[in-house]
Formats: structure tokens, sequence, C-alpha cells
């Protein structure tokens, strides 16, 4: 609750404010791995079929067929009237996803509001702005955390940064495996990217994703520079060029968001993110008085319902967490 010995100072006559607390005049940063999806309820269902399969050939031969006998030309493949259809099913992808309630209460007393010209009831109601740093930190905080059932599972049971991953019910059982332990480096950086690139869908089938985006602490900057921006590779005196300077982007995590030595990569061009927001009500502004205390009392209480929740694990595979 706040009171007039809270604000002696606010109240002084001629008291300028907006010099000593600073506010982000913030924009959202999660954008490049995090989506947001309406919802319209309590929970939502969210239920993908797998892969649609991949074309299988039935008909002709295929590959090198010798020499043609009419005109003594290489062939390439032949007439072959096929055989039975192969008749394929499918899997399905589910997740269910319950709303949580989050708020921010602030009580004024009327005194204080009044002595303190209203600009106290200003300050009240910027604390919705905090909001969109608060989901920003959840965003984040999922990618750190995927390595365990903080924020929940993946569809497939698992964390979402894991080295055991397989659909259920798919035409491809193979584990595959979006989860190291490595320091950030050059040579490291490739390891996991090429690692990535070698992702198949359910189907068995290369899913061509390009993890381009490089997710990273405040205190891996300088590192994440000399991977994305130099042009040589910084590790060798050789003067070797670097292939990822240019076609990599980086993304600084805020200070305190992520661990110190965190990193992942990303394919950021899909439509669909690894991680989610799924927002059942944005922020709303109520408020009400008290005149049972004193000479009264004035709430202001924010409150917005949101959850996080992770999407297809191929689309980030962390490097260290």
């Amino acid at each position: 609750m706040i009171t007039r010995t809270d604000i002696l100072a606010h109240l002084e006559r001629n008291a300028r404010g907006g010099f000593l607390a600073a506010m982000k005049a913030y924009t959202p940063l999660r954008s490049p791995f995090c989506g947001q999806t309406p919802s319209e309820g309590p929970f939502e269902i969210y239920a993908d079929l797998g892969a649609v399969p991949w074309p299988e050939q039935n008909g002709g031969q295929g590959g090198a067929q010798g020499t043609d006998g009419r005109i003594g030309a290489e062939q390439v493949s032949g007439l072959h009237e096929g055989g039975p259809i192969t008749v394929l099913g499918g899997n399905e992808r589910s997740l269910v996803v319950y709303n949580d309630d989050w708020d921010v209460a602030i009580g004024i007393y009327h005194n204080a509001i009044n002595d303190g010209n209203a600009s106290l009831e200003q300050w009240a109601r910027n604390a919705g702005n905090r909001f969109q740093q608060h989901q920003d930190y959840l965003a984040f905080a999922a990618l750190n955390a995927g390595d365990g059932t903080t924020h929940g599972k993946a569809y497939d049971g698992l964390s979402f940064f894991n080295d055991s991953h397989v659909d259920k019910n798919a035409q491809y059982l193979t584990v595959q495996d979006n989860s190291f332990a490595v320091a950030l480096s050059l040579d490291n950086f490739e390891t996991v990217r090429v690692a990535a690139s070698a992702f198949k869908d359910d189907r068995g089938q290369p899913c061509g994703f390009d993890h381009s985006l490089l997710v990273h602490s405040v205190n891996l900057e300088r590192l994440v520079s000399q991977i994305v921006d130099n042009r040589e590779a910084y590790d060798t005196a050789s003067r070797e060029s670097n292939p990822y300077a240019g076609r990599i982007t980086g993304l600084r995590a805020p200070g305190g968001y992520v661990d110190s030595t965190f990193w992942a990569i990303v394919d950021p061009t899909q439509p669909q993110k690894p991680i989610n927001i799924q927002m059942r009500q944005n922020p709303e502004l109520v408020f009400w008085d008290d005149h049972t205390q004193g000479n009264g009392v004035r709430y202001y209480k924010w409150a917005a319902r949101y959850t996080v929740f992770y999407g297809d694990w191929r689309l980030a595979c962390m490097g260290n967490t």
C-alpha cells in the first residue's frame, strides 16, 4: 500500500518526476523465435497431423539402364508399369495447454493520490507495459530451460531439448537429438548447426530447416559477434574464412533472462515457432475505491491470462544451457 510517507519528496512543491527511474519503452524481443496463438476458453487442444508422405516411386525403372539399343546413347530410367501402391497412415501430434492468470495489483491511499497531484495514478496505469516484458521473459526462459520440464513438455512427452526425440506411431522411429552441452565456439557452433540440418520428419525425410538464428546470453555477446560478423575465423591465424558471417543472426537475451553460458540455434524463417504464447486475455485494468479505511484507498489491478508452451522441437537446437 502506498502512503504519504512513501512519497515524501514526491509531494514537495515543484518536485520533478521522470528522471530517476527508467522504464523501458518496450519493443518485444521474442518474435523471431516465439509465436502467439489466441485462446477462447480455459484451455486449448492442439492437434497436428505428422508430415505429409514423401512421394514414392511406383512406375518406371529409375537409375542407369545401360545403353539404348536404337541409338547407342546412355539411358536413364525406363518404362515400367509399376505395381501395387503403398497406402500410408498418419500420426498425430497433440498438446493440451491451459491458461495461467497473471496480475499486478497496486493500492494507493486517496490522500497520497490527492497530494501527489494525480501523477501516482498515471504511474499505476503504466504497469500494463510490464506484461510485454514479462512475456519476453517467459519466452527466453522457456528456451533456456527447455532441457527440463519447468515450462511443460514437448508434444512427444519429452523435454523440449532432449537426446531421445521420436514421434509416436510415426513411420520414422529413429531417435533424434536436439540437446547438446558444449561451450560456444566456432567449431562447436558448426557441430550443432550441422546436426540440426540433419533433422528428419516423422516420415524419415529431411526437414530442410535453416537454423540461422543464434540466441544467446549477454555474457557471450563478444564471442557471438566473432561468429556472426567476423568474415575471418577468429580462432586461427591462417586467415581462414568464416562461412557464417552475414548468414547467421545473433539475438541477445536481456541480462538475467537466461543462464550465462546459454546458447541455442533456431530456424526463424518458418511460420511455426519453437516457443509459443497462448493468449486468453490481454492485460486489462480495473480499479475500485475502498472507503472503509481512513480517507479511502484506490486499488488498481492489471490482469491478463496467457501461457508459454513448446512447438516442434526440430525448430531449435540447444548448444548449452
